[in-house]
């Protein structure tokens, strides 16, 4: 019998954080996930691998960008892929990790 991962296929990029050392707001963190994460498993997510105190989730679907590119004889279209963001706003007073820009 096989066994499956918690959430294998699914990913978080972190994008920016803020409120971390603020006294009146709760921290907040911005994701980049993946446009078929709904907000109970992005929850999820966090609460299980991570042991974070997640508060509420609000998403955002946003769309690839696209380009163009104009060469000597044809104009090339071409789209980047849809993505989800989704803003987290975890417990005030939470111990939340920001890493250190390189």
């Amino acid at each position: 019998m096989p066994i499956f991962d918690y959430f294998p296929n699914k990913y978080l990029t972190l994008i920016s954080m803020k409120y971390l050392k603020h006294s009146s707001h709760p921290p907040q963190a911005v994701f980049k996930v993946q446009p078929s994460m709904n907000k109970l498993e992005i929850k999820d997510y966090l609460r299980n691998i991570y042991g974070l105190p997640v508060k509420k989730v609000m998403t955002q679907n946003m769309l690839g960008p696209r380009k163009r590119i104009i060469g000597k004889r044809k104009i090339f279209y071409y789209k980047r892929p849809d993505f989800k963001r989704a803003i987290v706003t975890f417990e005030r007073g939470a111990n939340v990790y920001q890493p250190k820009n390189p």
